[in-house]
């Protein structure tokens, strides 16, 4: 005999029947040694997903407005790519361009990052709309302190122009759909970073965004202070951007244990930064002297206070998906090991 009430799909996903006391032992456990905050919820959303393509609520991002903008709307001939897009591969196309013909030396490492840059958003890699973003915001971050000097010293185009006018392109909800939630289109190309919520993608991205730009400024700190007689240049700057690389890299491969990294590193720097922040903006409104310890990263005078609210800011924006992180970890490990020897 058979029940007249089977239990729904819905009442086998309940809190109750997946509470720790009921869990049966052949489960899967957390894989503790690269922990992740993908949520569990977002399994289940997904095979509802693919159960009833309806439930899925990205499955047609303008499915309220039949008339998406005109810069969101697919280009015929495009290969479905959007109007947009074009209008930011144009921009990538005409950048390597005028580093190739405009009158000048020819930076092979600007030239060589252009094309990458290019190249990955025309294939469509999940990260390159974030990294695009990322490098607008870095050049911000190094054209920004050159206003101490005053306008005469600035350039114009650098300095907001086009970096503004790019992420105002770049930031569109149309293209993270695109780029970050939707499957990739290359099989060879895994996107991992649709396993997580929007929150959380968004927290990786805010994190990259300044932690990257952070690593920008180390290097101009470091080649400027090198170029100052001192006898000691301090070797922290670098190894903390070879720690942002990795953490960060760790990130576009969907490991959340890079965020902990970088979390790490940025108050690190923050604690090693601040002395000499504060020396010299002492000496650039007061004419004090700098210090002795001051003196080492002196010749950067004007990038050391933007690295301290770069990296403040990564740790403020990283804490919470912190927290939430290893607060997984320690409810998913055995009682013995959260509380040695027992209460």
């Amino acid at each position: 005999m058979t029940d007249a009430n089977p239990p729904s799909a819905a009442d086998l996903r309940s809190p109750d029947l997946r509470s720790p006391g009921l869990r049966s032992p052949g489960l899967r456990s957390p894989d503790l040694r690269s922990p992740d905050l993908r949520a569990d919820s977002r399994a289940d959303s997904r095979a509802d997903s693919r159960a009833d393509p309806r439930a899925d609520p990205r499955a047609d991002l303008h499915a309220h407005n039949p008339r998406p903008p005109l810069l969101d709307r697919d280009v015929a001939w495009a290969g479905g790519r959007s109007a947009r897009e074009l209008l930011i591969l144009a921009g990538g196309v005409a950048l390597c361009g005028g580093e190739l013909l405009l009158g000048g030396p020819v930076d092979l490492g600007n030239l060589l990052v252009y094309i990458l840059a290019t190249l990955a958003f025309a294939a469509r890699v999940y990260f390159a709309r974030a990294a695009a973003v990322g490098a607008c915001v870095g050049a911000l971050a190094q054209q920004w302190p050159h206003l101490r000097f005053g306008l005469e010293r600035a350039d114009i185009w650098t300095l907001g122009v086009l970096p503004l006018a790019a992420i105002a392109l770049l930031a569109s909800s149309d293209l993270v759909r695109r780029f970050e939630r939707d499957a990739s289109r290359h099989r060879w190309l895994t996107n991992h970073w649709a396993p997580y919520t929007d929150r959380q993608t968004r927290t990786i991205r805010w994190s990259i965004y300044t932690a990257g730009a952070l690593g920008g400024l180390l290097d101009h700190i470091l080649q400027l202070s090198s170029r100052v007689a001192v006898d000691f240049v301090p070797a922290w700057p670098r190894v903390a951007m070879i720690a942002i690389v990795i953490c960060a890299a760790l990130l576009v491969l969907g490991r959340a244990i890079g965020l902990v990294g970088l979390w790490l590193t940025c108050v690190t720097v923050a604690v090693l930064i601040t002395p000499h922040a504060v020396a010299v903006e002492r000496w650039f409104f007061t004419g004090a002297p700098l210090p002795e310890h001051a003196r080492a990263l002196g010749g950067a005078w004007h990038y050391l206070s933007p690295a301290l609210l770069l990296a403040l800011l990564t740790a403020i924006t990283a804490t919470p998906f912190v927290l939430r992180l290893l607060g997984r970890v320690l409810v998913s490990a055995p009682e013995g090991e959260r509380a040695p020897g027992g209460a």
